[in-house]
């Protein structure tokens, strides 16, 4: 049996652009990387301390969630506006 936060040998990754805003005012910007089948909230309000990040220039950063004040997405699709130009 498996707990939350465990990763099945087979359970695919996904990886989400996005910026996240840490304490001391650092920002990082690069990919979280998440089970695909669970959601960003779910990673974000779940029981693991740290979240698996992927920088920008490919370093892999585990950030502790606490420190964490914002965190945005940068892959989420924008909503498309009806209008005509």
């Amino acid at each position: 049996m498996m707990t939350e936060g465990q990763k099945s040998p087979t359970e695919r990754q996904a990886r989400r652009a996005v910026r996240i805003h840490v304490a001391g005012g650092v920002v990082m910007e690069g990919n979280l990387v998440v089970p695909k089948t669970r959601g960003i909230g779910e990673i974000l309000n779940g029981k693991r301390p740290f979240l698996e990040f992927e920088s920008s220039n490919g370093d892999k950063i585990y950030i502790s969630k606490p420190s964490i004040q914002t965190v945005q997405m940068l892959d989420y699709p924008k909503p498309h506006s009806g209008a005509a130009a």
